[in-house]
């Protein structure tokens, strides 16, 4: 090769190096300002006394909500979801399971249970004005007298939560997805900050935190609970490493400035003020978005209307999720997740960078293009001008080093001061063996586990650009 060409590919590959040097330095910083944030905020928070949400209980005060989920060829699980939704703590809820075309024996399920009858006088109904799937008929629990069922034809996730919206009666709704598991206090936590929200002041929607429902957290010990092999998967491990890192510095750190976008856990529960859903029209029926679609037209109608409403990221655990066990399970996760918050970013695209957005538009999106959407990118990049540029031996070793350094910063290590404040803060019991083990995993993460599941990631954006086929499944929710 001629050596201007070399000269021209080398200052080509330095460029580069330098250019990731300096997105990694800011990634850095802009994670240990959100995690410093998040911690100030907890380390204040830890010692409130649990006491007031008892109090809520029996408030007659508190918003009545109500809990929509939708279901879809659920036989085999249906009556253990509904079953624990009857038993949630709250003053006054009413539960909305919408039957979503299901082909198996769900709603005779439903039926046999909860002894349903349809209802012959006329329902509460709300227009909407979005069109759904044509409901073939509701019905009522003569057991539980707050248990409303709707069985519709095949709309999908979106289209349900429509319908649930449309028959709902309260001023708030929670969105359920059909793997979620509450907690018995989930709805008392959540409702919370409705509670003690300030005059003037307007809570549009909130949500918490999310645990994993795979048996208990991997290493923690439990009275009773000698046996947890199966929780103790290291891909178990290390998605609930990631999942605590993101409460930490996209959950609590980002709401400590009031930026939240909800992204994370709205799908798996998230309550919102009915009117303000209904004024943008409810949910998109598009597959290709998520409920974080949902969340940013909130923001963006209420900046229109001039309104100072707010969405809420409470600290507390509110519900635990089914995750991936296998490579396989994660792999479409992942894409799918990656896949519609590009679509959800691209279709409030006018929103980026706009300061009649405010924080939203200057800093939010921002970050979550340049961090969550296009971080997985940089990251493979990053290894892969650090192989190149080793193996061609064109950029000096120093800078390879220092390289090699922040993407493990960026990766491993905050991890591993996520895990060991996640275990200080925490409640549960850990022995020295098991926060060895969680400080090692977090310690390995940028070795093999990060790799992966940029890759997975990525493999999303290539579906977007419409390259790669995507995964061919129920929407589930």
């Amino acid at each position: 090769m001629d050596e201007r060409w070399i000269n021209m590919l080398r200052s080509l590959i330095l460029a580069c190096y330098e250019g990731t040097v300096i997105y990694l330095i800011l990634a850095i910083m802009m994670f240990s300002v959100l995690f410093i944030a998040a911690v100030r905020m907890l380390i204040r928070q830890r010692d409130v006394n649990f006491f007031q949400y008892d109090e809520m209980l029996n408030e007659e005060l508190a918003p009545a909500v109500s809990l929509l989920m939708p279901v879809h060829n659920s036989e085999n699980v249906v009556v253990d979801r509904v079953g624990r939704l009857l038993d949630t703590q709250y003053a006054l809820y009413e539960i909305i399971i919408i039957n979503d075309g299901s082909e198996d024996s769900t709603m005779q399920r439903l039926m046999d249970e909860y002894d349903l009858l349809p209802i012959q006088s006329k329902v509460h109904y709300s227009a909407l004005g979005r069109e759904t799937g044509q409901i073939r008929a509701v019905y009522r629990s003569m057991i539980h007298s707050h248990l409303i069922v709707i069985d519709k034809e095949y709309g999908g996730h979106m289209d349900s939560l429509n319908v649930g919206i449309n028959m709902s009666q309260y001023p708030y709704f929670a969105s359920i997805g059909q793997a979620t598991v509450l907690e018995r206090d989930a709805l008392v936590k959540i409702m919370k900050p409705v509670m003690d929200a300030l005059p003037g002041e307007e809570i549009v929607a909130c949500s918490g935190r999310v645990d994993m429902a795979n048996g208990k957290c991997p290493y923690a010990s439990t009275q009773g609970n000698t046996s947890s092999e199966r929780a103790m998967s290291p891909l178990l491990v290390m998605q609930t490493i990631e999942y605590v890192r993101a409460f930490l510095i996209s959950g609590i750190g980002l709401v400590r400035y009031n930026i939240n976008m909800l992204l994370f856990t709205s799908q798996a529960f998230g309550v919102f003020k009915k009117n303000r859903v209904m004024e943008i029209g409810g949910y998109k029926t598009n597959t290709q978005v998520g409920h974080m679609e949902l969340v940013m037209r909130l923001h963006k109608h209420m900046k229109q209307m001039k309104e100072h409403g707010r969405i809420i990221y409470i600290p507390d655990p509110i519900c635990s999720v089914k995750i991936p066990e296998t490579w396989g399970q994660l792999r479409k996760q992942r894409a799918d997740w990656h896949r519609k918050l590009a679509n959800s970013l691209w279709e409030q695209r006018s929103m980026i960078g706009n300061p009649y957005y405010g924080w939203m538009g200057m800093v939010s999106i921002p970050y979550f293009i340049l961090v969550e959407l296009m971080g997985p990118v940089m990251e493979i990049s990053t290894l892969i001008l650090l192989i190149s540029g080793m193996w061609l031996q064109v950029v000096d070793v120093k800078l390879c080093l220092i390289l090699a350094l922040l993407l493990v910063l960026y990766g491993s290590l905050l991890s591993a001061c996520v895990m060991m404040f996640e275990v200080w803060l925490s409640r549960r019991a850990y022995t020295f063996r098991e926060v060895t083990r969680l400080l090692l995993y977090a310690c390995s993460e940028t070795f093999w586990f990060r790799p992966v599941n940029n890759v997975f990631r990525i493999r999303g954006l290539l579906q977007v650009a419409g390259y790669g086929k995507k995964d061919s499944r129920n929407e589930k929710g």
